[in-house]
């Protein structure tokens, strides 16, 4: 992420707005204000269109054991993520994961994750600008690996900043009777939809899937994410 970039989204508006996906980049559209409850429809739509931005890597030697990673996901440039502990998101069976500090090549957090298909990194906080591996185990060997970077200091920190103005607008709201009853899933949406217009994918979910007692919309897509990013057509997840 480079500085002009940075300045075009510190200038931007943190208010809601219909989003529009063109090729590796976010785009706003210029559209009335929606509904509190479109705008998780909003992200569904992006994520489950013909070219989703989410691109899943698939791994395993053998049908039964093969799994799909969604986030980090399998683009062709390593993927910049904000969150210093993020979110691991797939589709199938895994045992274990192990994160490697790419560069000293030092493995820095490992952990059973049987019986899940996500798990939020709990490990010290990954450093900004460092490169990690996560490497994915289906048995003593990994089957697959996702490179991942964690974004660079100076952006990360206006990032944050921008964050931080933003639950504070949301938690001001809580005595509004017309806000939104849940606040928490208000400031997951909201950051989520501000990851979404920075093309921060890994970030989007990680938001989604923060939500303990998420909406019957959120609860709908949550559902859906690693079965229909994992069974794209081929030629989709290039």
């Amino acid at each position: 992420m480079n500085k002009s970039f940075l300045s075009r989204v510190i200038l931007s508006s943190l208010a809601f707005s219909t989003l529009a996906i063109l090729p590796n980049q976010a785009v706003m559209s210029q559209k009335n204000p929606q509904k509190p409850a479109s705008f998780w429809s909003n992200i569904s739509q992006l994520l489950f269109s013909n070219k989703p931005p989410v691109k899943p890597r698939k791994g395993g030697s053998r049908p039964i054991n093969s799994i799909c990673m969604v986030s980090p996901d399998a683009s062709s440039d390593t993927r910049i993520i904000w969150s210093d502990r993020p979110l691991f998101l797939w589709h199938g069976k895994i045992k274990k994961i192990k994160v490697t500090d790419i560069s000293n090549n030092t493995v820095i957090f490992s952990e059973n994750v049987e019986n899940t298909q996500q798990y939020t990194y709990t490990g010290q906080p990954l450093q900004p600008g460092q490169t990690y591996k996560l490497d994915i185990f289906l048995g003593k060997s990994p089957a697959t690996f996702v490179e991942f970077q964690i974004m660079e200091s100076e952006q990360r920190n206006s990032i944050t900043a921008e964050l931080k103005t933003l639950e504070n607008q949301l938690q001001a709201e809580r005595s509004n009777p017309e806000a939104i009853p849940a606040v928490t899933e208000a400031i997951a949406l909201a950051k989520a939809n501000y990851f979404t217009k920075l093309g921060l994918w890994s970030d989007v979910l990680q938001q989604a899937y923060s939500v303990q007692k998420p909406s019957p919309e959120l609860d709908r897509m949550l559902k859906k994410i690693p079965n229909q990013l994992c069974t794209q057509p081929k030629s989709d997840r290039l």
